[in-house]
């Protein structure tokens, strides 16, 4: 089976792949494709004098943070499994990996969700249009809640207990 993962360079799609090896047995999977999208409208900046170099020099620092991105997701599998390709692409990042799985015959979509229900159903998502297009199976990582603090010190002290005492010549309720 090949597998896809998808990165947009978060924590979480690190999470994502370490989850992938976790679960999946390495010797069903033959190879595996990590790959990031650079969203072209990220990458048009503001126009001026210069506009034609001020885009390549931005398209650049994109593009070299999607490859390190992908560098660092294909770290995780290292030594897990087959051999890990990275890829990056430019384009609607919904659309570009679900072409990415299409070409590789990717028998498995991997790619971790950080939006709230809320979020994806206002704005959209990238997992959830993956989801409800891709022609192969996807799994949705969706790393744990952050930890929950302690109670804070001021609640943790104890209010000692006031008891009252019935005053002189008053009926005391039962």
């Amino acid at each position: 089976m090949h597998v896809l993962i998808a990165t947009d360079g978060s924590k979480q799609s690190i999470a994502s792949a370490s989850y992938l090896r976790s679960i999946v047995d390495p010797q069903t999977v033959t190879k595996v494709a990590v790959v990031a999208v650079v969203s072209p409208m990220a990458a048009v900046p503001f126009a001026n004098d210069d506009e034609t170099r001020q885009r390549t020099l931005a398209e650049m620092s994109f593009r070299k943070a999607a490859e390190a991105a992908t560098r660092q997701v294909a770290e995780v599998l290292d030594d897990w499994g087959p051999a890990v390709t990275t890829h990056v692409y430019s384009g609607s990042p919904p659309a570009e990996i679900i072409k990415a799985a299409n070409r590789f015959g990717s028998g498995l979509i991997v790619i971790a969700s950080k939006s709230t229900r809320t979020q994806a159903v206002l704005m959209g998502s990238v997992a959830h249009r993956v989801l409800n297009q891709a022609t192969c199976p996807v799994l949705v990582h969706r790393p744990g809640n952050k930890p929950k603090r302690g109670p804070r010190k001021a609640a943790q002290k104890s209010v000692p207990k006031v008891s009252r005492k019935p005053r002189p010549g008053s009926a005391e309720r039962p």
